[in-house]
């Protein structure tokens, strides 16, 4: 009788794991995977989904920017509020001026102008001339014109300090400069007592300067080119100290207005305070 084959101690069965060889590199059941750790965040680090997190995703988009700037400049067009880059009230599109006295200025210069071309003078007078402009960062500053002289040095330090009186009244420390807008006059600081010390000043020029050299510039006269070298020796400009709201000069000190044409001229002066 044949042997009958040999059975293994238990039957196999199809829910049993297939022999692993000995060639594959893998286990059965396969080890736990082991989680990394969650990266470490700084302390300055936004959570992801907290308050700032959604706070920079909300309002970092450069598109707000954009229409917040629109916005600005077309508002600058309907209310007159300074704007540093659309608004032409800004300060530095007007030389350092705010846009009041910038409009002050030119409705005074717009005003004279018309008085000029109704009474058909070429020169305004002197009561229309002047034109002031204040500005409480910059300084103050104003043009005027003095009354008519004749050829000569003038003392003319009352006439200055009455029209210059407003805008140096609250100044502790600053400078006033004074400047001349012609090239036959000039602005100088002389004796203020006695009058011979014009009358010499005014004879030594007419010595250093003679009308009687053969100048070629005569189109308004023979003292044309002699007035215009006289001023260019002498300045078209002052400078004066001011303290406690007063002109700080000497005890003997004046301000002169040589005038060096025959006829009598009404001249033209620029004051500018800064302090």
């Amino acid at each position: 009788m044949p042997a009958e084959p040999a059975t293994s101690n238990r039957a196999s069965s199809r829910d049993d794991p297939p022999a692993a060889s000995s060639s594959s590199s893998f286990a059965y059941p396969p080890p736990p995977r082991r989680r990394s750790p969650p990266p470490r965040r700084s302390p300055f680090t936004p959570r992801p989904g907290g308050r700032l997190d959604r706070f920079r995703r909300k309002y970092t988009d450069p598109s707000l920017f954009i229409y917040a700037l629109l916005g600005l400049f077309l508002i600058s067009f309907v209310v007159p509020i300074p704007l540093p880059f659309f608004s032409d009230s800004y300060r530095v599109f007007h030389g350092g001026r705010s846009a009041s006295s910038v409009s002050k200025s030119t409705r005074a210069v717009a005003e004279t102008a018309c008085c000029c071309a109704s009474s058909g003078t070429s020169r305004p007078a002197a009561t229309t001339s002047a034109v002031t402009a204040r500005d409480s960062d910059m300084g103050w500053q104003k043009t005027f014109a003095l009354a008519s002289r004749s050829k000569g040095c003038h003392l003319i330090q009352k006439e200055v300090e009455r029209e210059i009186s407003e805008g140096i009244k609250d100044v502790k420390v600053g400078m006033l400069y004074l400047f001349i807008q012609h090239t036959s006059a000039a602005l100088t600081l002389n004796e203020n007592y006695d009058p011979d010390v014009r009358t010499d000043m005014d004879a030594v020029l007419d010595k250093i300067v003679p009308m009687s050299f053969a100048w070629k510039h005569t189109d308004e006269g023979p003292d044309d080119s002699a007035s215009h070298t006289k001023a260019s020796l002498i300045g078209p400009t002052v400078t004066i100290p001011i303290t406690n709201g007063r002109l700080n000069l000497g005890t003997w000190q004046g301000v002169y207005l040589c005038e060096f044409r025959k006829d009598k001229h009404t001249r033209k002066i620029v004051a500018t305070v800064l302090s």
